[in-house]
């Protein structure tokens, strides 16, 4: 009976820390990557909103300009294909803070993972 005590408090003991480093450290290295990548667009797309004083149109074809120029040349972004995260939920992400004020636009960062 001590035996069997013994073989499930240590199998107990160490299947949480499996689990957890093994499904977090994939998701966590996503968001970081994310982060990296959508703090400085972020707040490049709303200086750029507020400083343009320009019709609804033009503004868009700057901002598209922009995402277009930080998609090329930002280094973050070759990490952050490299670590294996969704590239789909990004693009969808940079589309959001384009076209919207970018309140609802946090859905897609939450997703941001590991593809399957």
């Amino acid at each position: 009976m001590k035996y069997l005590i013994y073989i499930f408090s240590v199998v107990y003991l160490f299947q949480p820390y499996n689990y957890l480093a093994s499904k977090e450290a994939k998701n966590y290295m996503c968001y970081k990557r994310g982060y990296e990548i959508i703090f400085p667009y972020q707040e490049a797309v709303f200086k750029l909103k507020d400083k343009l004083n320009i019709s609804a149109d033009q503004k868009k074809a700057e901002l598209n300009k922009f995402k277009d120029h930080f998609e090329r040349n930002f280094r973050g972004i070759p990490l952050y294909k490299e670590a294996g995260c969704s590239n789909a939920r990004l693009s969808e992400y940079l589309e959001c803070l384009i076209s919207t004020d970018g309140k609802d636009c946090k859905i897609y960062y939450t997703q941001m993972r590991i593809v399957d």
